[in-house]
């Protein structure tokens, strides 16, 4: 099986997407026409790296941040209003969907 550029590697595409399907007939491979439609099947590390930093980042800052206005919340008396007790839903709602749901990137 060829390369298909950043699958195993870091290296950069080989591949030669510019081709019109109605005009021009060409003889290309399942993994040639998939490689050009989608991308390569893995993203290289020098992208994959900050973006999972940026997640993490908020991940993190929508979890303690969820957390903070829910403490606050439930332990000020005086917070004890139906805006808050709105507020205080959508910092749980938030939360659940931070920590149980589902993932936008499929492999």
């Amino acid at each position: 099986m060829e390369d298909l550029g950043g699958f195993f590697n870091d290296q950069p595409y080989d591949y030669n997407c510019l081709f019109n399907l109605t005009t021009d007939t060409y003889n290309i491979t399942a993994e040639h026409f998939l490689f050009c439609a989608r991308g390569p099947k893995r993203l290289p590390m020098s992208v994959l790296l900050p973006i999972t930093i940026v997640y993490v980042g908020i991940f993190v800052t929508g979890v303690i941040g969820n957390m903070a206005v829910c403490v606050v919340i439930v332990n000020n008396t005086s917070l004890h209003t139906a805006t808050n007790y709105y507020l205080f839903s959508l910092a749980v709602s938030d939360l659940t969907l931070l920590l149980l749901g589902k993932s936008t990137f499929y492999i």
